[in-house]
């Protein structure tokens, strides 16, 4: 009897090791997603004390981050229990699901990088300068380099016109339109080379609300090359939304500090998808 319950005692010591060595053993896709989740909140954690704000560009790591360190623990034993026992089809639905969602995520990526280059900008009658926020009635960071930007090319052009698009948001005590052709008058831009659209709120707005000034200007031509600056990690939505209200775009983009390209990179991601699918 003795003999038989140190056996049964050094079964059940076994078996507990096993139990544990399992808990802790994980599969390598576990280990990424748990080292992916980490990377994400800390980057949030990061660039909010950067940046001193939050909003949906900073958050939005954390948020992603969490589901992969949430599927990075416990992923493996939800996938053999439930999936393997009650819904073996589902197993291979979501498996699909997450092939196609990562699949377009590089492509859109892709896609977004390859539009991102400096190009000398062509010749061309209408430069359109898209909203980046205020400060009160102060131009951001952002908006600052595009305007500044546009200040270099209209310097160049003088011929030229320019919309500045952008309403009024929260925070802000003046539409956007109004601050930025400020700042270009004060940097020796004539007023009468500047045209306002100070109604939108979406880049699908800046756009459409901006070829309605455009059609009133004397000798437009849709079919003409129209500058369009913006950030880099921007450019390729505002082409595709600039094609859909009829325009010729031609990209002006401005680089995005390195601290907070992964935040705007991933968001922007899902706003090409939102643009792609509903913006018409």
């Amino acid at each position: 009897m003795l003999l038989f319950n140190n056996k049964f005692t050094n079964l059940c010591v076994t078996m507990a090791m096993v139990r544990g060595v399992a808990m802790v053993k994980r599969s390598w896709g576990s280990w990424l997603s748990i080292l992916a989740g980490i990377i994400g909140i800390l980057d949030t954690i990061v660039v909010t004390g950067l940046k001193g704000g939050v909003n949906l560009g900073t958050i939005l790591p954390a948020g992603v981050g969490s589901l992969f360190l949430l599927w990075g623990l416990w992923g493996d034993k939800f996938r053999n229990t439930l999936f393997s026992q009650r819904f073996p089809g589902l197993r291979k639905l979501i498996r699909w699901g997450i092939v196609l969602l990562l699949g377009s995520f590089f492509i859109i990526e892709g896609l977004i990088l390859w539009n991102t280059e400096d190009r000398i900008p062509e010749q061309g009658k209408v430069l359109i300068i898209l909203g980046a926020g205020l400060n009160g009635e102060q131009l951001s960071w952002t908006l600052r380099e595009r305007v500044d930007k546009g200040v270099g090319i209209l310097a160049e052009n003088p011929q030229m016109k320019v919309v500045v698009s952008g309403g009024q948001g929260p925070g802000e005590w003046i539409p956007e339109a109004e601050a930025m052709a400020q700042y270009l008058i004060g940097q020796g831009i004539a007023p009468e080379r500047i045209l306002k659209e100070d109604r939108s709120t979406s880049t699908m707005e800046n756009f459409r609300f901006s070829r309605v000034l455009l059609d009133q200007l004397e000798g437009f031509d849709p079919a003409e090359p129209v500058l369009v600056i913006t950030s880099d990690f921007h450019m390729f939505r505002s082409k595709i939304l600039a094609e859909r209200n009829g325009l010729n775009p031609v990209g002006v983009p401005c680089s995005t500090p390195w601290y907070i390209r992964p935040n705007a990179y991933l968001r922007e991601y899902f706003a090409v998808v939102k643009s792609i699918l509903i913006d018409r």
